[in-house]
C-alpha cells in the first residue's frame, strides 16, 4: 500500500488496503456538553498486525484529529496511543485542543 485509502463512518476514521479490506480504525464518539462544547472522544485505535510498525497508526491519528479540529470539536483522548501522540507530535501542538476525560465520556453499551 503506497498511500492510505482513508474512510470515515459513524463510529470511526479508518484505512482500507488496496483490496478494500479495513486495515486500521480510530474509533470515536461525539459528545455535546450542556454549554454547547462539542467533544469527540477517542476510546481506541486498532491496526491489523500485518500493517503495524510502518507509521500507520500515527498517520491515522493525525488524519482523525485534523478533521475533528476542522469540524470544531475538542479532543478527548481515552486511548493511550492517541493521548501520547498528542503530547509528542509537533511538540505538543495538538494539546490546546485536548479536554480531560471524565465520567460523561464513558458509557456501557
Amino acid at each position: 500500500m503506497t498511500e492510505p485509502r482513508w474512510f470515515r463512518d459513524d463510529e470511526s476514521f479508518g484505512v482500507h488496503d488496496d483490496d478494500g479490506e479495513v486495515i486500521a480504525r480510530n474509533l470515536y464518539r461525539d459528545v455535546e456538553l450542556a454549554d454547547g462544547t462539542k467533544q469527540r472522544v477517542f476510546p481506541s485505535i486498532h491496526v491489523r498486525p500485518d500493517h503495524r510498525h510502518v507509521g500507520l497508526a500515527g498517520r491515522l491519528t493525525k488524519y482523525s484529529l485534523d478533521i475533528t479540529i476542522d469540524e470544531g470539536y475538542r479532543i478527548v483522548p481515552i486511548c493511550p496511543y492517541v493521548a501520547q501522540w498528542m503530547r509528542e507530535y509537533d511538540d505538543g501542538a495538538y494539546l490546546k485542543y485536548r479536554d480531560d476525560p471524565g465520567a460523561k465520556h464513558f458509557h456501557a453499551d
